[in-house]
């Protein structure tokens, strides 16, 4: 059964686990590259993916070799602006994230379309180090490799970056011509980036990353209906031209409960589906499998990261990893990660308890 532990933005560990897990295991912390700011994700280093028998490799070179992250203090906060144009704080005390604080786009007009300046593409420097990336890690690491060029958050969950989750969830409906507007003008882009991207490591990779949360903890975050109408085609579009460029398999990360939403994925070509957030509503993974095993690749969901995992007992976790490996498991197209990146209060005995309980369990049958 294979085991993702650090291979992608949503299924890696925050600094402050990934320094006390190190410590717990005897290794030395070395000076942390932070792949992700907004999340406060370290690379993962290759002596810890060993020892929790990682089967797959990121294919990421950090933000700030794209756009200099240039931190600055505004009165408790450390902030910075993202290449989108926004804003974003942590706390000094005791911060563990970056949040969105102000947005670019102010109204829902033309003219604000108009005004606003998209992101650049990443330069051809970038993309040559990614190939040389790519080059080196499928010659020496063994393992399956991710990526993603995705520039920021999905379809639906970048415009909310943009503007405001409020903000955009009332263009969605009272101002379509603008909503439109926007969102064609994004997918453009990301197939434009993609393109880019796939040209120079498309053939090295095996799994395209993609992220897009319209489900919440109980169901979705708009109507169905809304989603096939605005969200839906767009992703078609982008999925149809990231397959175009690589024989990677699609993985679509989308938080919450997502029961719903995956007959639809399945319908747009998504090949594997993640976190699968098993305290969710509806996300029996049992039922899941049983509906859906044979048609998409279900990666997540080993271990309850809301509950088990940071408050349970070592023996707790274990029980949940052998209970979520026997219901996902069984004829394949699993594998086995932990629900979204493992947050900083998890104690690193237990983290060490569901990696090893699945290297002892994890066998297909």
């Amino acid at each position: 059964m294979p085991i993702d532990f650090g291979g992608t933005a949503c299924s890696s560990i925050h600094r402050e686990a990934y320094i006390q897990l190190k410590r717990y295991l005897g290794m030395d912390v070395e000076e942390l590259t932070i792949v992700d700011p907004i999340q406060q994700l370290p690379y993962v280093d290759e002596q810890l993916q060993v020892r929790l028998g990682a089967d797959l490799r990121m294919l990421e070179l950090p933000a700030v070799d794209m756009q200099p992250v240039e931190v600055f203090e505004e009165g408790p906060y450390y902030a910075y602006v993202d290449r989108w144009g926004a804003k974003l704080h942590m706390p000094k005390d005791g911060g563990l994230y970056y949040d969105w604080v102000e947005f670019p786009v102010r109204e829902a007009t033309s003219q604000a379309l108009d005004a606003y300046a998209w992101p650049p593409l990443d330069p051809p420097g970038h993309l040559g180090r990614l190939r040389e990336q790519a080059v080196h890690l499928s010659q020496t690491s063994g393992c399956a490799l991710t990526g993603s060029a995705i520039i920021g958050g999905g379809i639906f969950e970048q415009p909310a970056t943009m503007m405001g989750f409020e903000s955009f969830l009332v263009a969605l409906l009272r101002e379509p011509a603008f909503a439109n507007r926007l969102l064609d003008q994004l997918t453009e882009l990301y197939i434009d980036s993609c393109n880019n991207y796939l040209d120079q490591v498309g053939e090295f990779l095996d799994v395209f990353v993609y992220w897009d949360d319209i489900c919440g903890q109980h169901g979705w975050l708009i109507s169905p209906d809304l989603y096939r109408r605005s969200i839906k085609p767009r992703q078609r579009r982008l999925f149809d031209a990231i397959k175009n460029k690589t024989g990677a398999r699609l993985f679509y990360h989308g938080c919450g409960a997502v029961s719903e939403q995956i007959a639809d994925l399945i319908d747009v070509g998504v090949d594997i589906v993640n976190p699968v957030q098993v305290s969710a509503g509806g996300m029996d993974t049992r039922k899941l499998k049983e509906s859906y095993g044979r048609h998409i690749v279900f990666w997540g969901g080993g271990v309850d990261t809301q509950h088990v995992l940071p408050f349970g007992t070592p023996r707790e976790v274990a029980d949940e990893v052998k209970r979520r490996i026997d219901d996902l498991a069984p004829g394949g197209e699993y594998v086995f990660a932990a629900v979204h990146n493992i947050q900083a209060m998890v104690p690193p005995e237990n983290i060490v308890a569901a990696f090893d309980t699945a290297l002892e369990v994890g066998h297909y049958r």
